[in-house]
């Protein structure tokens, strides 16, 4: 049967791969609850298995193969994360979900199944943690219990998981980059001891022994002061300081450091040694500089540019619009932020804005055409190129457009130009010749031949033919329905072209115009046929020409 989806999909898979578990090595804490949720049901197989878009991968397992990825049409965890609690399957052969499975229906199959979600704090489920046996069984009220809080324990141990990793890489990170040292002052002696890396950071030899005015000294006025009122009040009212501070190193270059201290004080309540640390942040600062410089600059082009920016979250909801975006549409920043770009969308173009969704988060970015209603109710095109930023805890697409509106009408009137008549606006030949593109349809067409054409032009000129011609086209026009077509063939030739047109529809166009021959510009002879798929445009246009011989020399006879 179809593999069911939850509603938040898009949001589900997202928040999987941002744990970056997947396709991960064994790790002892997983393959301990699995082999937990095994001995708790008394089943021979247990698994973690987490679920993908397209795929079921197993993190951890007892009795079947770790890491190993199965496609999720035919995964019972796929069934799993869509119920609101476990699902049980006593026996797999008796249910419809799962009889035909091919785990189920090779030899020694699996006939029992019981999986409990994984579900995050968000309440996003990403897997189950499931038991399987060969036989068919059922679970006690306490089993289930068991499985349910072990499933609470795998989701926990997901997100911590992800937690320690972005703190290991955070001291990792550091660790490359800092340089600390020590010092202590005896405040009894005024002696200052300093470890060999603070001396290094200060550019001198290790095992230098400054004295306490020296130390001070390696800091601008500003800075000096700041230290020694920090220091001042820690020894006044005990605590501690922690600053960053501008600093001039021996050898006179000047770098950031961060300097902390505190105060030890002994049994009489008196202060006797000042201890603290000082850490090269040279690095970090500049960063910091660089990514506030970074930052403005992008704030600034967001705010001014003539581009059209956005963000918005899995769901097409805004988080961000600059100006342009907003006046483009008609409507205030204000009015926009929070809303869904779905909003926005015609209801014909909804389909193709949720592919586009899938298409982003799955790949990372994408490019196209969208077209939006303004707040006026006039259709915009956005030419967009988007990405994804899946590197923060709550990833989001930067979108940037630019309105192609004006380009895309021009593009259509050009186009018009080419497929319609310049005196009466109807279509031409060449329209005719990119129908002949189109899939196979069933057509009707009434080919319209006027009387007499040729002595209107010799008794009243030219002029008055172009008039007969261009009311003649309004007078077809007004026959026909909105999806067919008026097409001039040339000189005095008309086409009426019905679309998806039988018999009956052509007997009703051919009705209403023999009604109306009184209010024609000119008398007129009509002949029509009907044709499907197999015979071309060319075929049935002849064919309906023949009739309208047929009859033109029938009413002269």
């Amino acid at each position: 049967m179809p593999v069911p989806l939850p509603d938040n999909e898009l949001q589900r898979v997202a928040r999987l791969r941002n744990l970056s578990v997947l396709d991960t090595v064994p790790e002892p804490l997983f393959d301990g609850l699995a082999e937990a949720a095994a001995l708790a049901i008394g089943a021979p197989m247990a698994a973690v298995n987490l679920i993908d878009a397209h795929r079921q991968w197993t993190k951890a397992s007892v009795g079947l193969e770790a890491g190993k990825s199965d496609p999720r049409e035919v995964a019972f965890c796929s069934h799993t994360i869509v119920a609101s609690d476990l699902l049980e399957v006593p026996d797999a052969r008796r249910d419809e979900r799962f009889a035909s499975n091919p785990a189920v229906t090779c030899d020694d199959g699996i006939r029992f199944y019981v999986g409990a979600p994984i579900t995050l704090s968000d309440g996003l489920c990403m897997g189950a943690l499931c038991a399987l046996d060969r036989k068919p069984r059922m679970l006690s009220e306490g089993q289930r219990d068991v499985l349910r809080a072990l499933a609470r324990a795998t989701a926990q141990a997901l997100e911590m998981r992800l937690g320690s990793l972005r703190r290991e890489a955070l001291l990792d990170r550091i660790g490359q980059l800092a340089s600390v040292g020590g010092w202590m002052l005896d405040l009894t002696t005024n002696e200052l001891t300093w470890t060999d890396e603070t001396c290094r950071l200060h550019e001198l030899a290790p095992g230098y022994r400054p004295t306490l005015e020296e130390a001070l000294g390696f800091y601008p006025p500003e800075a000096r002061v700041r230290l020694r009122g920090a220091i001042d009040r820690a020894r006044s009212e005990g605590g501690n300081w922690d600053l960053e501070l501008p600093l001039i190193t021996a050898g006179g270059r000047r770098i950031w450091v961060r300097a902390l201290g505190s105060v030890d004080f002994g049994e009489d309540g008196q202060p006797y040694r000042l201890v603290g640390a000082v850490q090269d942040i040279s690095i970090r600062r500049h960063v910091v500089n660089a990514l506030e410089t970074s930052e403005r600059r992008f704030r600034q082009l967001f705010q001014y540019s003539l581009g059209l920016i956005c963000t918005h979250d899995h769901e097409g909801v805004l988080l961000s619009v600059n100006p342009a975006a907003a006046r483009a549409l008609g409507y205030s920043v204000g009015e926009l932020l929070g809303r869904s770009l779905a909003d926005f969308v015609p209801p014909e173009r909804q389909q193709g804005f949720r592919d586009y969704l899938l298409r982003i988060i799955t790949t990372g970015t994408d490019a196209g055409v969208l077209e939006l209603i303004a707040k006026d109710g006039s259709r915009h095109m956005w030419q967009y190129q988007n990405v994804l930023d899946d590197e923060s805890d709550d990833p989001y697409i930067l979108g940037h457009a630019q309105d192609i509106t004006e380009r895309f009408r021009m593009e259509r009137q050009l186009r018009d130009l080419t497929v319609r008549d310049p005196l009466t606006g109807c279509f031409n030949r060449r329209y005719l010749n990119e129908l002949e593109a189109e899939p196979d349809r069933r057509w009707g067409c009434i080919t319209v031949d006027l009387d007499h054409f040729k002595q209107v032009n010799d008794t009243y000129g030219h002029q008055r033919g172009d008039e007969v011609l261009v009311d003649m086209a309004r007078f077809l026009q007004r026959h026909l329905r909105d999806r067919d077509a008026v097409v001039r063939l040339g000189g005095d030739e008309f086409l009426l072209l019905l679309r998806n047109a039988d018999e009956a529809a052509i007997a009703e166009v051919l009705g209403r115009l023999d009604a109306s021959r009184a209010t024609a510009p000119i008398a007129f002879t009509l002949g029509s046929a009907t044709f499907g798929a197999g015979i071309s445009l060319d075929e049935g246009l002849a064919e309906a020409d023949r009739r309208l011989y047929a009859r033109r020399a029938a009413d002269r006879g």
